[in-house]
């Protein structure tokens, strides 16, 4: 490959979003905030007679109101009615259930094409299918992502100006990876460049990946992903299924190299989540300092104790006991996988861990939709209420490890109470009952809200 001039991919992202996108039919427009000391108060919308599941209680509280003024639920309670709410927007929701905005914690959303694509598509061709996997994802109830790796920031700048709908997003920016690791993505026939003198590979330049090896490295990568603005980071600490040349057994990272990546990150106030199936992978990340491990389905019954004794975060992802392995890219690697799922989830139940809600959906535009299958494929395991939590509030104790780089430090995600982020749904049906309920959002999902902001009303007006 020819040495080329460095670029931002995601100056580039924003500049289309800004350009091309900007007319988005759901877009609810940016925020100018006032000139000066005095701001006008936020505009208030009181929400009537809906049963609120809090995020963390055992049930709902029937026949409560939901005071939300601008970006922040207000207030709580039986027949609010406050005096300097009187012009306020009022929504009866007729006894339905409301709940905080759902979040995933394991999301790719600028990865919309096969590998191979990328290298052919034009650089705004990706960015504009995830401009729709954002919309289609906040309108299936997702009101926060945590993305685990991608050129996503561009996307996340838009989101936030209120310049596309989509959900709010934890970016982690490019995967580090090592040298053979999940992140290399190159073909064998692409030698290393720090081998051969070209270029680093596309997806290095896209910063879809940084490929380094030893201490040095890492933390220079680290500091490069920081520097660009992220709110976790993203290491590879053993083999993947989509990766074609590193077997699902590697352990990758010395302990020592990870240790660099967390102490790094715990310069800047955050943390590190690591990819790993095997109980070596986990094991070696967890005694590095890593906080999330993401994916888990061959830990052993040593790897999940450890998991809970180090106050780790544990984000499987159930449903692929229910997917076809021959849609995967490496049928012979997911089987594996798949076949270790049902003894990960018995083991995390058993040792009481803490398990976010993470689905790592990524692909065609329209799979996003399969996210929705982890609500019922946990059902195996845990009780409706105990999903929920799993989706909201626990998810939102997750996202606040990023501490300091919290892009959304203003209040808490995944509950619904005064000072909280008025991120929140109203659904026909119980989910506390049956969790199913969420499943299907077009028939069941009657109102999206997100930063004080609704996406979606079909409540019947009174």
């Amino acid at each position: 490959m020819t040495a080329r001039k460095n670029f931002s991919f995601d100056k580039h992202l924003g500049l289309m979003l800004l350009a091309v996108l900007a007319a988005s039919p759901l877009r609810p427009g940016a925020a100018n905030p006032a000139i000066g000391n005095e701001q006008p108060r936020p505009r208030a919308v009181l929400i009537r007679d809906v049963a609120v599941w809090d995020g963390e209680s055992e049930q709902a509280l029937p026949h409560q109101d939901v005071l939300i003024r601008g970006r922040f639920i207000e207030a709580v309670g039986p027949n609010l009615a406050p005096a300097d709410a009187a012009d306020a927007e009022r929504i009866d929701g007729g006894g339905r259930t409301l709940i905080p905005g759902l979040s995933d914690a394991h999301r790719h959303l600028m990865l919309n094409l096969p590998p191979a694509e990328f290298l052919n598509a034009p650089w705004a061709y990706p960015a504009a299918r995830a401009v729709r996997a954002a919309e289609d994802t906040l309108l299936m109830g997702f009101t926060t992502v945590r993305d685990m790796g991608g050129p996503v920031m561009g996307l996340k700048r838009a989101i936030d100006e209120g310049i596309v709908p989509g959900p709010r997003i934890y970016p982690s920016g490019a995967m580090i990876s090592q040298t053979s690791g999940h992140g290399d993505l190159r073909p064998r026939s692409e030698l290393d460049h720090h081998l051969t003198g070209g270029s680093a590979d596309i997806f290095q330049l896209t910063g879809w990946s940084f490929i380094v090896n030893g201490r040095a490295e890492v933390l220079r990568a680290v500091r490069e992903n920081l520097r660009q603005g992220v709110a976790q980071i993203k290491m590879m600490a053993g083999g993947g299924i989509t990766s074609p040349n590193d077997p699902l057994n590697t352990v990758q990272f010395t302990e020592d190299e990870l240790r660099a990546g967390v102490e790094a990150a715990t310069d800047w106030g955050t943390y590190v989540a690591v990819h790993a199936y095997t109980p070596e992978s986990i094991m070696r990340s967890l005694a590095a300092g890593a906080r999330s491990v993401e994916h888990g389905q061959l830990a052993d019954a040593t790897a999940m104790r450890a998991i809970k004794e180090h106050d780790a975060f544990l984000v499987p992802q159930a449903y692929w006991v229910y997917r076809d392995p021959y849609t995967a890219r490496h049928p012979d690697k997911f089987l594996e996988v798949q076949r270790g799922t049902q003894h990960e989830m018995d083991l995390a139940k058993e040792y009481d861990v803490t398990v976010a809600f993470g689905t790592d959906v990524f692909g065609s535009l329209g799979i996003e939709s399969a996210a929705l299958q982890e609500f019922t494929a946990r059902a195996r395991w845990y009780a409706p209420v105990d999903i929920l939590r799993q989706a909201t509030s626990i998810n939102g104790r997750l996202f606040a490890l990023s501490g300091a780089l919290n892009p959304y430090p203003d209040g808490p995600l995944g509950v619904i109470r005064p000072g909280a982020y008025a991120d929140l749904l109203i659904y026909d049906g119980n989910p506390l009952e049956d969790i199913a309920v969420l499943t299907r959002p077009e028939e069941t999902l009657k109102l999206v809200m997100k930063d004080g902001v609704i996406y979606k009303n079909e409540l019947p007006r009174p």
